[in-house]
């Protein structure tokens, strides 16, 4: 796979950043589905992909991360959903043609599996192959599997990749704790993921890019043998002021912390909630002749 060609070579590449935070910022309406702008401002999530690339994302990821029945049915948009994954990729690969790899986003189900809640591992992997079915019609360039907190559900996640036949990117989301919410640490993931045959992880979201940078020392200092890791901070901790989320952390602060996760043995960068084309553009200028 040339991704991993080049990431075996020492390059550096950059993936890009929030998605939902400039949806919102143009205009979307909270408690509406990202994943339906897709049908009804295709323009605009295509502007944000080219935005991303002018930036210097080499990775684009599409408008499908709550893209699952699952999800989607909280909206009423389960009958929708192979119109919608199918429809993000084609605007992600108009908007990039091929100057950045188009990178299926795929988010967890918001339900609980068993033991802890109702949804079977099997009714997961279910939801996972159908929506990943239906975008691999468009052809894709690989999935992110993306801010997980159960091994159980991202292994579903990964085993409807392998099916489907789409090479998967995993990243796990951690707290201050250093542990997600369920309870994983880093070495579990690294662990439990690389059994099932994923070459590269890592981790993203979280609280901000200082405690994500504890979680990469963990992940550089474990990282078997063939693995390359990936890290996409949130832009800080988001606050209220005046009525509307604001994220703290600069193009500069985010883009000397990337440097440091590099430094580490990062191989891929990007960022999370909260970012935005400007942040992704001071990465990309703070590494770029980095390996």
């Amino acid at each position: 796979m040339e991704l991993l060609e080049r990431l075996e070579r020492g390059e550096i590449v950059i993936c890009d950043g929030a998605m939902g935070t400039l949806l919102q910022e143009r205009g979307l309406p909270l408690g509406v589905a990202p994943e339906e702008w897709n049908l009804s401002h295709p323009e605009v999530v295509a502007q944000i992909h080219r935005e991303y690339l002018e930036a210097g994302a080499e990775i684009v990821e599409t408008n499908t991360f709550g893209g699952n029945r699952l999800k989607l049915s909280l909206s009423n948009l389960e009958g929708r959903i192979e119109e919608i994954n199918r429809e993000a990729v084609r605007i992600a690969r108009e908007a990039v043609g091929d100057k950045a790899y188009v990178a299926l986003s795929v988010g967890p189900t918001g339900k609980l599996l068993q033991p802890w809640g109702d949804l079977s591992f099997e009714e997961a992997l279910k939801a996972y192959k159908e929506q990943m079915g239906y975008a691999f019609k468009e052809s894709p360039d690989f999935a992110i599997l993306e801010t997980f907190s159960d091994l159980q559900e991202i292994r579903a996640a990964v085993l409807a990749a392998q099916e489907v036949g789409i090479f998967s990117i995993c990243t796990m989301t951690f707290e201050t704790s250093g542990r997600t919410i369920m309870g994983v640490s880093p070495e579990q993931e690294l662990e439990e993921l690389s059994k099932l045959g994923v070459r590269l992880m890592g981790t993203n979201c979280g609280t901000g890019p200082d405690d994500m940078l504890k979680i990469v020392e963990i992940l550089a200092k474990n990282r078997p043998e063939g693995v390359y890791l990936i890290a996409q901070p949130n832009a800080g901790v988001p606050k209220l002021v005046g009525g509307k989320t604001v994220f703290e952390a600069t193009p500069q602060t985010m883009a000397e912390y990337a440097q440091k996760y590099v430094e580490l043995g990062v191989n891929i960068v990007g960022a999370c909630c909260g970012s935005t084309p400007l942040h992704i553009k001071g990465i990309k200028e703070h590494i770029k002749n980095t390996k």
